[in-house]
């Protein structure tokens, strides 16, 4: 929006959104002698940013070279054109967290876990670590790096305007960003703006609009609306990996009085993969048809890709819901849902029984005394499940998974007494389509170019296309271009007076 009149108030700095990436680029910027001021519309007493869901895992290139070639790879999968400098950016970037981390005090472990696409080389050049908690504002629970990263701007005193919505970036007459136009008043910015306002998985209609299915159900925030994009568009800004997202299969519980999804534990591990040195219990994934369609529970952050297919004869997508199949064993192993981390965890925006008895007194979990009686009431073919229950459990006596490969050690028959079923949806952490940025995190305009002083880190606009790297590539993200947004902000011509 073009703007030639005077503003209510300047500063430097203005840092649009408080979770991680908005977090870091304001600690950053302040930290480099600029006045900054953060914007945030959610509410002090209750700031749910998706950060605060995470649960605080962050990959490390532990060979900056080789990491930039595994990135590469993986955007070369999809065709998709690879920035060099991009890519190098986030592998020196995010190699350098540690020692920023180090440098504020912020504990961590090493995971062991590696890069998620074992075929592609460079995969070993990733390892991921998860914060440990460590101080925070009181009263806060959610994910430790964020409140870490809270914990450091308050600390350096950075004014946060809460309850205020960004509506407009405001410009001058050859379109460079001087400012932002909230509910109430004008703020300039002195030296640029930086959008960290996160995604749009509460957007229905940028859902529909964007994703290659639907419905999308994703476990954050409510509150990402898609404000970034709009005011991006507004001012000229190209987006780029609007169709694609970090997937999983999810399962939702509108009755819970939380809109969003929520992942699974398959194994009942508390974590993605099986517990070492333990058999995990039986679990399958069925389609419409009743039958298995992948190597469950397929890769962490692409799952959802299988989801995808339409049969267009019927104008349907089979997988969509798909079916989680399990017995007994698993339904006592442990809670369905991790409570750890996202929207059952410390965030509480829905509690879970830790025997999953309430859950299936709700009808959230369905369950039946035979396969047969099983599929009737997730209106499936009884025959057809019946079928693939005992092809299955042939192969765990075989020990080996003769259709989709699947990992002997996790192929534990499904044999009751009762049996247990829980639809699944296409979704995931958060959404990665935006305003495309480059290595110094500037905006790319449609007319090539960049809009002047606009700035963006995070998930609204990630540099992450079709295949996410490991699990943590957001808060590493987050972390590594929120010092590049903040640090270049800072450092911009003056534009405002």
């Amino acid at each position: 929006m073009y703007h030639a009149g005077p503003y209510d108030r300047i500063v430097d700095v203005v840092v649009l959104g408080f979770g991680d990436a908005g977090a870091v680029a304001a600690i950053t910027a302040h930290d480099a002698g600029a006045e900054v001021l953060v914007l945030e519309k959610q509410q002090a007493g209750d700031h749910r940013p998706n950060s605060r869901y995470a649960a605080g895992f962050f990959l490390v290139p532990t060979d900056v070279e080789r990491a930039a070639e595994y990135l590469t790879a993986l955007y070369a999968v999809n065709g998709e054109r690879v920035d060099p400098e991009l890519i190098r950016a986030w592998a020196t970037e995010t190699a350098a967290n540690p020692a920023w981390l180090d440098k504020h005090g912020c504990d961590y472990a090493d995971t062991g876990i590696l890069g998620e696409h074992h075929a592609v080389p460079g995969h070993d050049a990733i390892t991921v670590y998860k914060a440990k908690p460590g101080p925070h504002p009181a009263g806060y629970t959610g994910c430790p790096m964020h409140g870490f990263l809270r914990h450091l701007v308050a600390e350096r005193g950075i004014e946060v305007l809460y309850c205020t919505a960004a509506r407009w970036l405001l410009t001058n007459e050859r379109g460079a960003v001087t400012g932002v136009q909230t509910e109430h008043e004008r703020i300039g910015a002195r030296r640029g703006v930086v959008l960290a306002v996160g995604g749009y998985e509460a957007s229905k209609r940028l859902k529909t609009q964007y994703l290659p299915v639907t419905p999308v159900h994703f476990y954050g925030t409510e509150h990402n609306t898609g404000d970034g994009i709009a005011m991006a568009v507004d001012v000229g800004a190209e987006l780029w990996h609007m169709n694609v997202w970090p997937g999983h299969f999810v399962a939702r519980f509108p009755d819970s009085g939380y809109g969003g999804g929520t992942a699974i534990d398959l194994w009942g591990s508390g974590r993605f993969g099986p517990a070492e040195g333990r058999r995990p219990p039986g679990s399958i994934f069925v389609d419409g048809s009743a039958s298995r369609f992948l190597r469950e529970p397929g890769l962490q952050h692409a799952a959802h890709l299988e989801l995808l297919g339409m049969d267009a004869a019927r104008l349907s997508h089979p997988r969509v819901p798909t079916w989680w199949i399990f017995d007994q064993a698993r339904f006592q192993e442990a809670t369905l849902v991790p409570t750890y981390s996202g929207p059952a965890g410390p965030v509480g925006e829905f509690t879970w029984s830790e025997d999953n008895t309430e859950e299936l007194r709700r009808g959230w979990v369905l369950s039946a005394d035979s396969p047969a009686e099983l599929a009737e009431r997730c209106g499936l073919d009884p025959a057809a499940l019946e079928t693939t229950i005992d092809r299955y459990n042939a192969h765990c006596a075989a020990g080996e998974d003769a259709d989709f490969g699947r990992a002997p050690s996790t192929l534990t028959p499904i044999r009751g007494p009762r049996y247990f079923a829980v639809p699944l949806w296409p979704g995931g952490s958060h959404t990665v389509g935006g305003p495309r940025r480059d290595a110094e995190s500037r905006v790319a305009s449609v007319r090539g170019g960049f809009v002047e002083n606009l700035y963006a880190a995070g998930e609204l606009g990630s540099l992450h296309g079709l295949l996410y790297p490991a699990g943590g590539g957001s808060i590493a993200e987050c972390l590594a271009f929120g010092r590049i947004a903040g640090r270049n902000a800072a450092a911009n011509m003056i534009v405002g007076g």
